[in-house]
């Protein structure tokens, strides 16, 4: 008979302790330290900063994508191949993140085909887009290469700015990585250049 009442002490108890916690707005994830990159924001923890982030981000990364797409059938070097798949397969997982994060602030997602963007800073004209367009070969990557560090420097920038403004912890987790990795591969597109 004690053990039945001790049973239902405990459950009441546990039940209590997790009403209180509902109460208080808490929850497992509220909990951890760090939450994942991949976890989805509320209206309420985020800054302007971090909306301007993904809605500039995005379309920064299609130009990305854009770039790496003129790859295919210009070039042979394995090296800038390898690099352009790497490119297309990060940048399009980032923009369905990013993309995510807006939705749940109910802000508009930068549609696919609005060229407005491209008067941001670091985007590429469609001068500069063409005239890779007319080359193949080693004169083609090399011009890929140098605008393409161009280009990753530009969202180097606006990570930081996300970095230093932001709220939204998996959006500011985003833009460290993003300037850790890009940092990285300009070194490297540097010395390909060298």
């Amino acid at each position: 008979m004690s053990t039945r009442r001790s049973r239902k002490r405990r459950s009441l108890t546990a039940s209590l302790l997790v009403s209180a916690m509902l109460a208080a707005g808490c929850s497992s994830a509220a909990m951890t330290a760090e939450p994942p990159v991949q976890a989805v924001g509320l209206a309420g923890d985020r800054a302007d900063a971090d909306v301007r982030f993904s809605q500039e981000m995005i379309p920064h990364h299609r130009q990305t994508i854009q770039l790496a797409d003129l790859v295919t059938g210009r070039s042979e070097n394995p090296y800038v191949n390898d690099l352009a798949a790497k490119i297309k397969k990060k940048e399009a997982a980032d923009i369905d993140l990013m993309s995510g994060w807006l939705r749940s602030w109910e802000v508009e997602v930068p549609a696919e085909g609005d060229h407005s963007a491209h008067d941001m800073p670091g985007m590429l004209s469609a001068t500069q887009i063409a005239s890779l367009r007319k080359r193949s070969g080693a004169a083609f990557d090399k011009l890929w290469l140098s605008v393409l560090g161009k280009h990753l420097n530009s969202g180097v920038q606006m990570a930081q700015v996300a970095i230093a403004l932001g709220r939204h912890r998996p959006t500011t987790l985003l833009a460290e990585k993003m300037v850790t990795e890009q940092r990285a591969q300009i070194a490297e597109i540097g010395e390909k250049l060298a």
